[in-house]
């Protein structure tokens, strides 16, 4: 039995290094000083979101989780069910995770207590790990009914009776507690690029799975237009000028980002996928059809120059291995599949992007 707590995720600001996170006794969300005006601004974000009808967050999830599902049986066979699964930061809403778990053993990980259900026990515990700020969103997040309306929807729209009781243990990336090859899956989404420390985190992936088992790894690329991680560009959908602003001297003070990023490039992702996955496959969600265009222009004015059309146009670049089980190892390859994508995740909160360090 592993002997962890029930957990959430967390962010730091790009300007919060790992020795203030190791003084803050928690690597959380919140817990980082970006000033009164973005908390402000976060706060207006999760008005907008509680505002929403939860059909488009469902939408989103459900096209996030059938697209891996048809991704990871074309690349490697597998087909998800009837799986000991490990989701990696499974978001506060538990989305995939609980869409995962309608046909498969799960249990997630993260470094923040999750509050699942409104429990006063929950949110004392999350007073001791999280800070106060990650708590008072989260409790606000509940009394809108944001999180009930989504997980009503979803199991809805899925047409089950009821979610399983999935754990979410806290336990960092970097580090598991699990024995070795516990899984035969281990999924995660929009969440390496906030690890300090990623090649740590692929070794544990490679070291859990079980021969035969097979790693779904999506990373959110920082060169990408919303790769800044700025909750404004995350809701805002459909890409709007200033395009690329993080990544524009002119326009970087527009930014203003609520998390840490370890700001690797595409090629630095690749460098570390290949080390811990020999034989891996990528699949890549594009915005050519967004950003095409304005790219062009962009380039013709001199702009962006140094970055390449892939670094710019790659929104989510995903890892897809099956480890070896005495067959022979392939090379590194590109599936050649974009498949389709929601122009934006729903929820700017801290649920799909975290880090566990």
């Amino acid at each position: 039995m592993v002997n962890c707590e029930v957990e959430t995720l967390f962010h730091l600001p790009s300007s919060v290094h790992l020795a203030d996170y190791q003084r803050m006794g928690s690597y959380s969300y919140s817990s980082a000083s970006v000033g009164v005006r973005n908390r402000i601004r976060e706060a207006l974000q999760l008005v907008r979101i509680a505002r929403r009808p939860p059909e488009s967050a469902v939408d989103w999830t459900i096209g996030l989780y059938e697209n891996t599902k048809e991704r990871i049986r074309e690349q490697t066979g597998v087909t998800l069910s009837g799986l000991r699964g490990l989701e990696i930061g499974p978001g506060q809403q538990l989305g995939s995770l609980r869409c995962f778990s309608l046909e498969n053993d799960m249990v997630a990980i993260d470094t923040d207590v999750i509050a699942a259900e409104a429990s006063p026990l929950t949110y004392v515990r999350m007073v001791r790990h999280n800070s106060f700020l990650r708590t008072a969103k989260t409790i606000a997040r509940k009394a809108l009914g944001v999180d009930r309306r989504f997980r009503k929807t979803l199991l809805r729209r899925l047409g089950a009776p009821a979610f399983p009781t999935t754990p979410v243990l806290r336990m960092s990336a970097t580090e598991m507690t699990f024995p070795q090859e516990s899984f035969d899956f281990v999924y995660s989404h929009s969440v390496f690029e906030h690890i300090d420390d990623p090649a740590a985190a692929l070794a544990e992936i490679e070291r859990v799975l079980r021969p035969g088992g097979v790693a779904y790894v999506s990373v959110h690329l920082y060169t990408s237009h919303a790769g800044s991680h700025d909750p404004k560009l995350l809701a805002d959908g459909i890409p709007v000028p200033p395009l690329w602003p993080h990544l524009r001297p002119a326009f970087a003070h527009t930014v203003h980002p609520n998390t840490y990023l370890n700001r690797l490039t595409l090629a630095e992702w690749r460098d570390l996928f290949e080390a811990a996955f020999p034989g891996v496959t990528y699949v890549a969600d594009r915005q050519d059809e967004e950003l095409g265009d304005a790219l062009r222009e962009l380039r013709a004015a001199g702009e962006l120059t140094e970055y390449t059309d892939e670094e710019l146009l790659t929104v989510n670049l995903i890892a897809i291995w099956r480890k070896p089980d005495g067959a022979e190892e392939t090379a590194p390859r590109e599936s050649g599949i974009s498949m389709p994508r929601p122009s934006a995740e729903p929820d700017v909160g801290p649920q799909r992007r975290r880090a566990s360090a």
